[in-house]
């Protein structure tokens, strides 16, 4: 699991590269921190650059633990990266990811062309 900080400088770096149109909405993993400290900590250190009047929805995301059988389950609190599936007793892996950019799509999105919204 990476720190809040790395975390936030990923956000601003990815959020940096693509046209944004003003509005963003991205998930942040619960174990990192709640949404209204990464909201208030990302408009703190994005003062001065093009994300500062970025409109910034945030989520709180929780990992998961997904089987092939089927299962799946949000899973708090500390792990090893895997538990014990309930239904069918193999590892099922935990998708623990630290940050989602919702919106705009990453991939759908076109690269920035100004420095300005």
């Amino acid at each position: 699991m990476q720190k809040l900080g790395n975390v936030l400088i990923h956000v601003m770096q990815d959020l940096s590269k693509i046209s944004t149109n003003g509005q963003a909405r991205i998930s942040v993993n619960t174990n990192i921190c709640d949404p209204e400290t990464f909201r208030s900590m990302f408009a703190y250190f994005t003062q001065g650059t093009i994300l500062e009047h970025l409109d910034l929805e945030v989520e709180s995301m929780q990992p998961t633990a997904q089987c092939a059988c089927g299962y799946e389950e949000s899973i708090e609190g500390d792990h090893d990266g895997y538990i014990r599936c309930p239904d069918c007793g193999k590892y099922a892996n935990i998708e623990d990811d630290s940050y989602s950019i919702h919106s705009p799509d990453p991939e759908k999105a076109g690269l920035r062309k100004s420095r300005t919204f």
